[in-house]
């Protein structure tokens, strides 16, 4: 398969927490900076209250050690961000640091309106230091520029109910997504209100499950011809494979999902996988978020299990980074992102809410002060399942390199909406193969 991916530490030795508690106690040591003064602006877009409290207490040991600098962070929903930071740079007043998406850098990028930052990676430990594919969504496919640094990743997996698969006389998980079908099929019970699996086909994150499943059928969708152009880069064999997609999901949505799925949002998919009424969804950890939220009795009775592997592993991740804008206060952010990777500072940052944030960074991810304050339902996924997914997984259509369109694809769901028209308007697989390679034409 075509695949230029980076692939860093993924296990590390025993002796990596020796490692980290001498790296802490360099970090102790560490001087504040000269002559920094200031003000640093930040657009975050961490909003829930858990992850925003502890990104604002790094802002203020930053200002308890480099007197004469103020933080000021701006909290923004995910919904709109890139358009309000386009249209920052494009005015010429963007903040100095900015908390960015999937896909964000490469667009960002290509304005001239963010700092090249290859100098401050290799400050905070360079590209070695990070996990996975994490980095090859941090580039520009413009000037193999890096853009942002990766601040962390989530890995998809399936989610279950125990008692549901008990309850039909299932004792083995999935190896095959065939099985994952007819264990899906196996439990569904209209009449109950009960269905196997769901997925967000009503907004933009239906992309993930289709994302997951092409990756490990070995389609990355997109590539760099030999002058560097991106092209849509699929094979006869990647074609069947994508056909085979939009069939599998059509069959186990026709046959496993409540009537009206095609309009649900994440957020009615995770309530209803929360209050039972939807056993399965291939997702991020972040559901156990919902489940703690909206049904904490069934806290235990939630599961989950590496995707098939089919053809390959990994699947789809999460991705979030920080990227600096050109016009800013390009010191002072270098400076504080700096300090932010340095040593422990950003274990508490990650473990408030460590459902949908894993480090990026080996190192954090890697340490035992983090891993210790992992809840329960997560230490079995931590650290060996996740670096297992985390080694291959990429991001979407970023399997070889920063393709420049990622946010374009996601934000305009190119995936979901082939396997959308298949329920609504009755086109077949093959046509939802060759409306979604239209469609990335279409970009390009």
């Amino acid at each position: 398969m075509k695949r230029v991916i980076i692939v860093a530490l993924v296990l590390m030795a025993l002796g990596s927490a020796m490692l980290f508690a001498a790296g802490t106690q360099e970090a102790a040591k560490q001087e504040p900076a000269a002559q920094l003064t200031g003000k640093l602006t930040i657009w975050s877009t961490l909003t829930q209250k858990e992850r925003a409290v502890e990104f604002e207490n790094l802002a203020r040991a930053y200002e308890k050690d480099r007197p004469g600098v103020t933080v000021e962070i701006t909290l923004m929903p995910w919904s709109g961000a890139m358009d309000k930071i386009m249209a920052s740079i494009m005015a010429g007043n963007p903040p100095d640091i900015m908390v960015t998406g999937n896909g964000y850098p490469q667009t960002l990028s290509a304005t001239g309106g963010l700092m090249e930052l290859s100098s401050v990676v290799d400050q905070v430990g360079g590209k070695d230091a990070f996990l996975g594919t994490s980095l090859s969504v941090l580039g520009s496919a413009e000037d193999g520029g890096m853009y942002s640094v990766p601040l962390y990743v989530t890995p998809y997996v399936a989610y279950y109910r125990k008692s549901w698969l008990a309850d039909a006389g299932i004792t083995k998980l999935p190896t095959t997504w065939e099985e994952y079908y007819e264990m899906c099929k196996a439990v569904t019970d209209p009449a109950n209100n009960r269905y196997g699996f769901g997925l967000p086909l009503g907004d933009l994150h239906g992309w993930k499950t289709v994302w997951s499943i092409l990756q490990t059928q070995g389609v990355d969708l997109v590539n760099q011809n030999a002058k560097g152009d991106w092209i849509v880069d699929v094979s006869d064999e990647d074609y069947k494979a994508i056909v085979w997609t939009y069939d599998y999901l059509y069959k186990l949505v026709r046959d496993c999902s409540p009537a009206g799925i095609v309009s649900y949002t994440q957020a009615n998919v995770r309530e209803l996988v929360a209050t039972g009424a939807i056993m399965s969804r291939i997702d991020t950890p972040e559901i156990y978020y919902n489940v703690k939220a909206m049904a904490p009795e069934a806290m235990d009775d939630m599961a989950f299990f590496e995707m098939p592997k089919a053809k390959q592993g990994g699947g789809g991740t999460g991705w979030v980074g920080l990227s600096i804008a050109e016009k800013g206060n390009k010191a002072l952010a270098s400076d504080y992102i700096k300090y932010i990777y340095t040593g422990e500072r950003m274990v508490d940052f990650f473990a408030s809410y460590p459902y949908a944030m894993f480090p990026a960074k080996a190192e954090l991810f890697n340490s035992k002060s983090y891993q210790d304050k992992l809840p329960a339902e997560l230490k079995g996924m931590v650290p060996e399942m996740a670096l297992s997914i985390l080694k291959d997984a990429t991001g979407l259509t970023m399997a070889n390199g920063p393709f420049p369109a990622a946010g374009e694809v996601e934000s305009k769901s190119l995936l979901g909406n082939p396997l959308a028209n298949m329920l609504i308007k009755g086109i077949n697989a093959n046509q939802a193969a060759d409306q979604l390679i239209a469609d990335l034409k279409a970009l390009l």
